[in-house]
């Protein structure tokens, strides 16, 4: 009997299926289990995606806007962590290394998300008849800020910036001051000016940071200019300008100048007014200039032109600028710093000093070295009037000298001007010379914070270092040591040295305003900075991890 039940093969089939069954309704038990935990999972990581960008677009209440988010998509038990701090987005660091909790410039929100799931047929293993699921996410704030460093509204008098446009650029410029006013108020948007550019030297297909990589003509670089500007006079006084400077042959890149950072790859504008990138007209119409003139100095005939002096002759000279850095940037990076131009400017007054004295002879060196800025903070709150961009500044050392020096060499500046005393009066038998020396401080990085509403009005800020205010010509000659030589003999100060002051000191105010005019066109100034804040850009939060 049992062989033959051994050797039976009927029903086989049907006690195959009925064990088979048993296994195939245990995998789809288990996937169905899966598949809810998988889901549920799914669903739980979107929500923590929501929360993470929810908290870091408004980092002050980030924890009540991620359980609002948690909420209002239909989590309401679920337990929430939320920590905020600083992300670094540093290939070169590990990914769990970039965010910084607590970190006093917080920028980011890390969201972690707890809930349960219900096991369908897990149920009959698991106890609770419920799983745990945990879900992480993090978002930081997209901050971008422009900034400019050099940059000041105006003082025209008598054909300064006539002169010095003509100078470096070899041509004869005769614009009015109504005309450097409209340029000086005009501004332009910067990505609008690029893209102009690019239309005017057909490239197609190029980037922004590929058409500021091209040489460029310096006329058509005024007429692109020209063609973004909505002032009706700024506009055409770029054009006359771009019509004087056509003989200019000194393509350049502009990339020398401006940097802009993300915007270089892309080859659109960002829509809103929050990409808007805002630029002084003047200052781009210099910078392009500066930047043109390959010989890097300027000899100036002023004339008679300064009131209370009776002649000027001035000498300019424009160095690099350190490291190639710009005098503009778009960047969110701390490390970006922008620099103005190492410059020297040499005047030569004379000054009318009556019978006694005949002309007096003032002879005047400023030596500036470059000023320099970086970003230090970005701040993005819940509205836009919450914004602001907070610059470290330092204004640079410098020097106001009087003395005599070979204006050819003014331009080298790998070796130091060392003045010799200056022949301030040669009349007849009686010859004064005289000699002085205003140093301003060191390199002391300074905070300056912009507020959203003076980033919209444009304003320019100035940082000095401490004792700028000292750097005048009339604290220079105060100090001025006098020599007076009579018949050949070397005297003492006597009442002639009494007369001579009462010149020098009625000199100090049209030197000070005239070495005023001329660097504040350039936007270099002894001991001080100048910053503009172009725009800045809380562009919301994105997932970083």
């Amino acid at each position: 009997m049992r062989k033959r039940f051994l050797r039976a093969r009927r029903g086989s089939v049907g006690v195959m299926t009925a064990v088979s069954g048993v296994v195939l309704v245990g995998f789809a038990a288990f996937a169905t289990d899966v598949g809810a935990i998988y889901l549920d999972a799914r669903r739980l990581q979107g929500a923590a995606d929501l929360a993470a960008i929810a908290a870091a677009q408004n980092l002050p209440r980030a924890d009540a806007a991620a359980r609002a988010t948690l909420r209002a998509n239909g989590w309401r038990n679920a337990q929430v962590r939320v920590e905020t701090g600083a992300y670094t987005p540093d290939p070169a660091l590990r990914p769990q290394k970039r965010f910084a909790v607590g970190a006093a410039r917080a920028n980011a929100a890390r969201v972690e998300v707890q809930s349960e799931t219900p096991l369908y047929f897990g149920r009959f293993l698991v106890k609770e008849g419920r799983m745990t699921i945990t879900r992480r996410a993090t978002a930081a704030q997209s901050r971008l800020a422009s900034f400019q460093i050099g940059s000041r509204l105006l003082s025209l008098r008598g054909g300064i910036a006539n002169q010095l446009l003509s100078g470096l650029t070899g041509s004869q410029v005769n614009l009015s001051v109504m005309d450097y006013n409209a340029l000086v108020s005009a501004d332009v948007e910067l990505l609008a000016y690029v893209d102009a550019l690019r239309t005017r030297m057909n490239l197609e297909a190029a980037t922004f940071g590929e058409t500021l990589q091209r040489r460029i003509d310096p006329p058509v670089a005024l007429e692109a200019l020209a063609d973004v500007v909505a002032d009706r006079r700024a506009e055409t006084a770029l054009r006359q300008l771009a019509r004087s400077v056509s003989r200019l042959n000194a393509q350049t890149g502009l990339d020398r100048v401006i940097d802009l950072g993300p915007y270089a790859d892309q080859a659109t504008a960002p829509m809103g007014a929050g990409g808007a990138i805002r630029v002084s007209a003047m200052d781009l119409a210099f910078a392009t200039l500066e930047i043109a003139n390959q010989r890097r100095q300027v000899q100036l005939d002023l004339g008679a032109d300064v009131p209370g002096l009776a002649d000027v002759d001035a000498w300019l000279a424009i160095g690099e600028r350190p490291n190639n850095s710009p005098w503009l940037a778009v960047t969110d990076a701390r490390e970006v710093i922008v620099r103005t131009a190492q410059a020297r400017l040499y005047v030569r007054a004379a000054v009318g000093g009556g019978a006694s004295l005949g002309l007096v002879n003032v002879p005047l060196l400023v030596e500036l070295a470059s000023a320099q800025a970086e970003l230090a903070d970005v701040t993005c709150g819940a509205d836009a009037a919450s914004r602001a961009v907070t610059l470290s500044v330092s204004p640079g050392i410098g020097a106001l000298m009087l003395g005599e020096i070979d204006p050819n060499r003014l331009d080298d500046f790998k070796r130091p001007m060392a003045p010799t005393p200056a022949r301030l009066v040669n009349a007849g038998l009686v010859r004064i010379d005289g000699a002085a020396e205003v140093h301003i401080g060191g390199e002391q990085w300074q905070s300056l914070r912009f507020s959203n509403a003076e980033i919209e009005n444009g304003e320019v800020k100035t940082v000095a270092t401490r004792d700028a205010a000292q750097a005048t010509v009339s604290s220079l000659l105060r100090n001025t040591k006098l020599t007076v030589r009579a018949g050949g003999l070397a005297l003492g100060l006597a009442s002639l040295t009494a007369a001579l002051e009462s010149v020098l000191a009625a000199a100090a105010r049209p030197l000070d305003e005239l070495l005023n005019g001329v660097l504040d066109l350039l936007g270099l100034h002894l001991g001080e900075a100048d910053l503009r804040v172009n725009g800045v850009r809380c562009g919301g939060a994105n997932l970083v991890a």
